[in-house]
């Protein structure tokens, strides 16, 4: 909820026909419902439900998912990358928006954030720079990037946290 990708309204989730009081509202890769719940997520049914054939004669069907796998370190078992996407709410960003990983698993989303929010977490921040310094962005305008970002706007920052040793990641966007 905190994340935007769940609001609390009354509806009837299109995979399971149930009243529900928090609707998913964050993307889907594959049928578009016309409600979803969490419930649905959360067990897979809603990968399964909303997964779009191949297009072949195999009769075949690609799950539905919630979130892209992305450079995703090879030390993440499948399993994960499966729950994180198939049973996992995603997050809407300006462009694609990505998971990340780290110890070998997936890290929990805490949400969009602004330079605000990130300079309690420095190792977040360091992240950050690190990627701008990947791209060969000049260390001056990785700085005003950095101070530009927005919680609520563009650019901005996806902020999360490692299960295991607790180092706070993020990754940025911009429309």
């Amino acid at each position: 909820m905190a994340s935007g990708s769940a609001v609390r309204t009354d509806h009837v989730c299109s995979v399971c026909g149930t009243d529900r009081q928090i609707r998913y509202r964050g993307p889907v890769y594959g049928r578009q419902p016309d409600s979803l719940c969490l419930h649905c997520i959360h067990s897979g049914a809603a990968s399964r439900a909303l997964s779009i054939s191949d297009g072949g004669d195999g009769d075949s069907e690609t799950a539905a998912v919630f979130s892209d796998a992305v450079d995703v370190p090879d030390d993440v078992p499948l399993s994960v990358v499966e729950e994180i996407t198939c049973r996992t709410p995603g997050f809407a960003g300006w462009q694609q928006e990505a998971w990340l990983y780290h110890c070998g698993d997936g890290a929990a989303f805490l949400g969009p954030a602004g330079y605000r929010e990130l300079e309690a977490h420095p190792e977040a921040i360091a992240m950050l720079r690190e990627d701008h310094r990947r791209y060969g962005w000049a260390p001056a305008d990785t700085e005003q990037f950095l101070r530009g970002l927005d919680r609520t706007g563009e650019p901005t920052a996806y902020l999360f946290r490692c299960l295991h040793c607790n180092t706070s990641l993020a990754s940025w966007d911009i429309g």
